[in-house]
């Protein structure tokens, strides 16, 4: 509840920053305080041009010979601000554990829709699954991670990937692969339906209509209308204290009720978005346990 009245008030006070704003910023703040640094990288490559936007994901990889497990990143931001800057950290970090980091960025609602933001963001699976060896990944061992608005997109593209109503900013080859091997959505909104009436000025500026104009919309962008048993394994992690936490619980009991793979992480007396804390330790223990999660589904 709270961290959604924060991303209201920004939004209906403030409105959102433009990318170009927001990445002036986030590279201000990343100078501040520096990233680890990483032995290649790949900066703003694009994957798709989409209602003449360019959209660009960073790459980066450790040394060594491949293939390496790979990693998307989707940011985070309420859907209508920050970049994948904001990530930055964090594929950096992970990135130096043995990963090739993709992290990358996708429009913006109120312009964009959140229907089309998942276009985007399945665009780019399918682009990461078809190039991922060119930058030593190994494309059949793939996960998808992602914060907050970030989280809802990952769980989303776990349930949803080949779901029609989602047309991809990027289709590939006819038959695109958009297997995603694992994933751990963070401190996410699953449920847009919960507690509508509190919500609704805000989901209606990033969905586009009320949920009295079109439900079935709303229930296909939450993932938790969309379980099944042969979901590839999740891990969801929330803070204690974060005012998404029911959201996160619920979504993780209705993956266990369907038999699921799921695992839950708690970090006590955290609230929302710990993960972009990239020089702490609230951040970098979340990082080492995507780490773990990850190794042992990846590593061979």
């Amino acid at each position: 509840m709270v961290a959604l009245a924060v991303m209201s008030l920004a939004l209906f006070s403030a409105c959102a920053a433009g990318r170009a704003e927001s990445l002036i910023r986030e590279k201000r703040y990343l100078r501040q305080r520096p990233v680890e640094p990483v032995a290649r990288y790949w900066d703003e490559v694009k994957f798709a041009e989409v209602g003449g936007q360019t959209l660009t994901m960073d790459i980066s990889a450790p040394a060594g010979d491949g293939p390496l497990p790979c990693l998307m990143v989707i940011h985070g931001g309420g859907w209508y601000m920050h970049t994948n800057m904001v990530m930055e950290g964090m594929a950096r970090y992970i990135t130096n554990r043995g990963y090739v980091v993709f992290n990358i960025n996708y429009r913006m609602a109120p312009k964009t829709k959140l229907v089309e933001i998942v276009g985007d963001c399945i665009g780019a699976l399918i682009w990461v699954k078809e190039h991922a060896a060119e930058f030593g990944g190994d494309p059949s061992r793939l996960a998808v991670t992602g914060d907050s608005a970030g989280g809802q997109l990952t769980a989303l593209l776990v349930t949803s990937a080949d779901d029609p109503a989602f047309t991809p900013s990027y289709s590939g080859k006819p038959g695109a692969d958009r297997a995603i091997t694992c994933a751990i959505p963070t401190y996410g909104i699953y449920d847009f339906t919960d507690n509508y009436q509190t919500r609704s000025p805000f989901y209606k500026k990033v969905i586009g209509v009320g949920y009295d104009q079109d439900p079935e919309l709303y229930l296909l962008l939450s993932p938790i209308f969309h379980v099944r048993p042969d979901l590839p394994p999740q891990l969801v992690m929330v803070g204690g204290q974060d005012g998404l936490y029911d959201q996160n619980e619920a979504y993780v009991e209705a993956l266990k009720k369907v038999g699921a793979p799921v695992e839950f992480e708690v970090f006590p007396g955290l609230g929302h978005a710990f993960l972009n804390n990239y020089w702490a330790p609230e951040g970098t223990n979340g990082y080492d346990r995507i780490v773990q999660f990850m190794d042992e589904r990846m590593k061979r």
